[in-house]
């Protein structure tokens, strides 16, 4: 018998490898243990944010500070922070310029 498995008297092999962390999931070796699936998605999240983001930081920086509903830093760091910030800009940081 190996050392990883010991026979009791009575024939029965029992397995003395250390039992997996609870909720850990099989096969995967820490947070990096992604399958190609998962992967895919969170390259397609980093890009949406990223995009958005930009786009964000873009419209900030060419808007008027009369034009944004609280402070442009505030709206800087929350859009870079996550994905949250950049839509939250879009549906509520921004003023209507009237027309023209």
């Amino acid at each position: 018998m190996t050392e990883e498995h010991s026979e009791t008297t009575n024939g029965v092999v029992e397995d003395l490898r250390p039992a997996p962390p609870a909720g850990a999931a099989a096969g995967r070796r820490g947070p990096f243990g992604l399958n190609g699936q998962q992967k895919l998605i969170l390259v397609v999240v980093l890009i949406v944010h990223v995009t958005l983001a930009r786009f964000t930081l873009r419209d900030l920086r060419q808007r008027r500070a009369s034009a944004v509903r609280g402070p442009k830093r505030l709206w800087r760091v929350w859009a870079t922070t996550n994905t949250t910030g950049s839509m939250a800009y879009w549906l509520v940081g921004r003023r209507r310029e009237p027309a023209a």
